[in-house]
Formats: structure tokens, sequence, C-alpha cells
């Protein structure tokens, strides 16, 4: 009875000064929930879900870093309005940077969080938050992806957090390109996400209204390996419309096409 009438007491103050934000809520519901591992029991699950949990696959390897010379030794790239370019590597002088190439002048250079690189433990409970709801690697897989959909005003439902102007490019594991929660900005050009790409506020806005404003342009199809899919032919493959396929259902859904292409690299310059 004792913790309801503490509950009811927080709740009260927050609806009155309209100020709570979700992860606060988020952090008053885990304070009347086993919420929190104890040390050994924490040591036990980590080293069991470490074991058991996949990795996801990297598709580059450091020698096939993006260069400026690939729009002429790639001509495929030229047909992308943005190209944009994220360096995941821990050190280095291009290290947490993204530049953005429009018709292959950098218009955009900034630093960047992408995934810490760690295990991620399950939340303890289905009740809890702010800790996903099956463990995984947040990793920053490299490769070549284009992005399947945008969300101005998205809500992170594993993590408890807002992720504005949400580029999404790999679906099945939730990553995306977006603004950082305010209190992790100093973060920034270090690895500090859950797997995603943070950006700092105006940069985020810049990029997303960018890659909108291209929706429903004919591009090149692109394996996550960088090298563009043919035709019968042997000519590249071109296309207006994407389809994603869900591991989890085998549902396919259609996606509009935007002219970007992002490529994740781990160079150590």
């Amino acid at each position: 009875m004792k913790n309801v009438m503490k509950y009811g007491v927080v709740a009260a103050a927050l609806v009155v000064s309209q100020s709570a934000s979700a992860s606060f809520w988020g952090k008053v519901k885990n304070a009347f929930n086993d919420c929190k591992y104890e040390d050994q029991e924490y040591s036990q699950v980590y080293s069991y879900e470490k074991a058991i949990t996949p990795r996801l696959p990297e598709y580059l390897r450091q020698q096939q870093a993006f260069s400026e010379q690939d729009f002429y030794s790639k001509p495929w790239l030229r047909d992308f309005r943005y190209v944009i370019v994220i360096n995941k590597a821990e050190q280095g002088r291009t290290a947490q940077t993204m530049r953005v190439y429009e018709y292959g002048r950098v218009v955009i250079n900034s630093k960047v969080s992408t995934g810490r690189e760690g295990l991620e433990l399950k939340r303890k409970n289905k009740e809890c938050t702010g800790a996903p709801a099956k463990s995984y690697w947040s990793q920053t897989p490299t490769g070549y992806y284009t992005p399947k959909f945008l969300s101005k005003d998205h809500h992170s439902s594993s993590w408890d957090s807002s992720m504005p102007f949400a580029i999404f490019y790999d679906v099945d594991n939730g990553l995306a390109l977006h603004e950082v929660y305010k209190k992790y900005t100093d973060y920034l050009g270090g690895r500090a996400s859950g797997g995603c790409t943070r950006q700092d506020a105006k940069t985020a806005e810049e990029l997303f209204n960018r890659v909108k404003e291209t929706e429903r342009a004919t591009i090149p199809e692109i394996n996550p390996d960088g090298t563009p899919v043919l035709n019968e032919d042997g000519s590249v493959k071109y296309i207006n419309s994407q389809y994603w396929t869900s591991q989890k259902t085998g549902e396919t859904v259609k996606f509009n096409t935007f002219s970007a292409l992002i490529i994740v690299q781990d160079v150590r310059d």
C-alpha cells in the first residue's frame, strides 16, 4: 500500500508539472518492478547471453574503404543524389564522423556516435524499460545500405527514448540515422549508441529533409557488400521501389526508394 501511495504521489506531481519525459516515466515504472539484476545473477545471465547471441554480419573489409575516386571507378554511384559515408572506427582521424556528398561534393561533415559494439543485455522482466526485450550486440555493421523509410518523430520502445528525424536503413535490426537524445550530445565523436548512428540536432534535421526530397527516385540496386545488382545482360539494375521480407513473420513489405546511399565503414586512418 505504501508503494502504491508513493507511486501515486510521483505520478500526480509529474502530471501537474507536465514536464515528464517518456524515459522518466520508464524510471518510475522500473522502480516498482523487479528490474535490476543482482551482481551474481547479472554475471551468470550476461555470460549465457553472450555465448548464444549471434553477431550481425560485417560486409566490408578495411581495404574496401570508400574513396572519392569511387565516383569515377563506380559510375553508378553518381546516380545517387546523396552518398552518406559513416566511419564507425573507434580511433583515427575520421573515426566517428559522417560525410554527406551531394552529386560528389561534400555538403555535410559532422561528428556522430555509432554502436558501442558490445552485448546489450535483455531487460530482466518484460514490464521493465530502458533495455532491449532480447539481448543483442550493439553493432553498426559495415556495408552499403539504402533508406527504407523515414520517421520524423520516432520513439524507441526498446530503449524508451526519442529518435527524431530517423532514417531507417536496416529494418530487421532497427538501425537508423537519427538525432541524438539531448543528454548524450557530449558523446558525439565516440561509440555510444545501441547500434544506430546518432547526429547532432541540426545535422539530423537537415539530412532528413534532404533525403525526404528524393523520395520515389530511380536508383541502382546495391548489395550490402557494395556490388551492384546486375540484370541478365550484365547491366546495373535500377529500381523505383524496394521490398523487404520480415525474418520473423515472412511478410513482404514494399517501400519507396530514396536517392541516397549509406556506406558504413570501419577505417582506422
